[in-house]
């Protein structure tokens, strides 16, 4: 019987990438992955944007419980409202308070954190806080627990006019649990626009949105660029 002869040289029948497909191969894992970091990016805008409506509506509850309680909104720091969001008592009046002495006062929701002078008065103006209960009682009257409201207090206040520059003692914010908006020039921004972002606060706005109650909103950063603005207005 006569053998069969495989005659195939090495390598015949395979066909290699000609350069224009090899082009077009790059080109679709380019489109691919282009339309993967966008659809990620997407993702983390929506969920800031999600993250902050839950975190308003808790805070709206929280305001609503307080004037059910005290028979008014919790009061703002209207000279410092506008220029520093960051210098305003909201969480101090939801979550409570207590003082010993004349100026040490002791948040009820962060017993650990003790706000002393000078803060008392050039930041936050404490002395005009309502919702304050001697050291020592056994119950406070009103004291929220602040439970995914974004409370912080691991923000340190500097200000950048003395020299040198001035450190005060931690502070305790409700924090915005998004990025803020990008900001291509500092040099006219204050001081806290360069920290944590916090919530704004304002209450009986005359050039607000309700001047009948109380702003309340936050400002994270767009897509694409920009401000998106999440208030407790329609």
């Amino acid at each position: 019987m006569k053998k069969t002869t495989n005659n195939l040289k090495a390598g015949q029948g395979t066909r290699a990438f000609t350069l224009v497909e090899l082009l077009v191969v790059i080109s679709i894992i380019g489109i691919i992955a282009a339309m993967t970091v966008a659809g990620l990016g997407q993702v983390k805008y929506k969920k800031w944007e999600s993250g902050t409506r839950t975190q308003l509506a808790k805070l709206e509850l929280a305001i609503d419980s307080y004037k059910s309680v005290f028979g008014s909104y919790p009061p703002d720091n209207p000279a410092a409202a506008a220029l520093r969001p960051d210098r305003n008592t909201l969480a101090y009046e939801l979550g409570g308070v207590r003082r010993s002495g004349l100026v040490d006062y002791t948040s009820e929701s962060l017993p650990t954190h003790t706000v002393t002078p000078p803060m008392l008065t050039s930041y936050f103006n404490l002395g005009g806080l309502v919702n304050v209960q001697p050291a020592g009682t056994s119950k406070h009257k009103y004291a929220l627990p602040l439970r995914g409201t974004g409370l912080t207090a691991d923000y340190v206040i500097t200000d950048p006019t003395p020299a040198p520059l001035v450190v005060e003692p931690l502070a305790m914010f409700l924090q915005v649990p998004a990025q803020k908006p990008d900001t291509n020039d500092l040099s006219n921004i204050p001081q806290p626009d360069m920290g944590p972002n916090v919530w704004r606060y304002r209450l009986y706005p005359v050039d607000g949105r309700n001047p009948k109650s109380y702003d309340l909103w936050a400002e994270i950063k767009k897509k694409g660029g920009g401000t998106n603005r999440i208030g407790n207005w329609k």
